[in-house]
């Protein structure tokens, strides 16, 4: 078996690595700011799984959400991209009970969502079922009659 030397600046490599798996942890679990004396998460920020598809006249856009009511879930609209904001709320229990295992997330999620192509926000449906929020926006139809200006070259 013949084995191949690859030479590799060390620095490169240490770097980035730091950033890389903080953004893989925080991609994975989530963040974990506040912390109690049994350093249970108190409040974390978790980031349910998008999905987001393009066709020629529109953008479909699905979110998981599970454990999400509607009513804690906003959605902006701007003509390049959307913002969407849900909140995953701890329910306290009067009982006094020890947790061995939780791998439910809680906490807020914000995430923008540019876009390529503008879109026409009037246009936008959305529909919430079995905690997956889906949403269509139909692109902007590009202007007919584009003006096309020339620019003066100065001396």
């Amino acid at each position: 078996m013949k084995f191949s030397i690859i030479k590799r600046e060390p620095s490169y490599f240490f770097n980035n690595m730091h950033e890389d798996l903080t953004r893989f942890l925080k991609d994975t679990f989530g963040d974990m700011e506040f912390m109690d004396k049994g350093h249970m998460p108190l409040e974390m920020t978790f980031r349910p799984a998008i999905e987001v598809k393009e066709t020629p006249k529109a953008y479909k856009v699905k979110v998981e959400l599970a454990g999400v009511k509607k009513e804690d879930i906003d959605v902006d609209l701007y003509e390049n991209g959307i913002v969407l904001h849900a909140e995953s709320k701890f329910e306290k229990e009067e009982e006094k009970e020890n947790i061995h295992t939780s791998e439910f997330r809680y906490g807020k999620f914000s995430r923008t969502i540019p876009f390529e192509h503008p879109i026409n926000p009037e246009n936008a449906k959305s529909e919430f079922k079995h905690g997956v929020l889906k949403i269509t926006l139909d692109k902007k139809e590009p202007e007919k009659d584009e003006k096309v200006r020339k620019l003066q070259i100065e001396d």
